[in-house]
């Protein structure tokens, strides 16, 4: 199974609901929030995995930015 991710404009979104519950795909809808998580946990892996950053200097920046850990 392949995961395909679909920007809808907001005033489509019904007719694509429609349309993929007619397929029977089934759909998974972001907000904006969970999107901003995604990208970061992103970013925050491949730091890590290239060792070029600390998780310290990771967590650190990730406080003064406000971001609750």
């Amino acid at each position: 199974m392949k995961t395909i991710i679909v920007n809808v404009p907001e005033k489509d979104e019904t007719f694509f609901m429609a349309l993929l519950k007619k397929f029977h795909f089934k759909t998974l809808i972001l907000s904006d929030e969970e999107k901003e998580d995604k990208a970061l946990a992103k970013l925050i892996d491949k730091g890590m995995k290239s060792g070029e950053v600390s998780e310290e200097v990771i967590f650190e920046t990730l406080r003064k930015n406000g971001v609750k850990i």
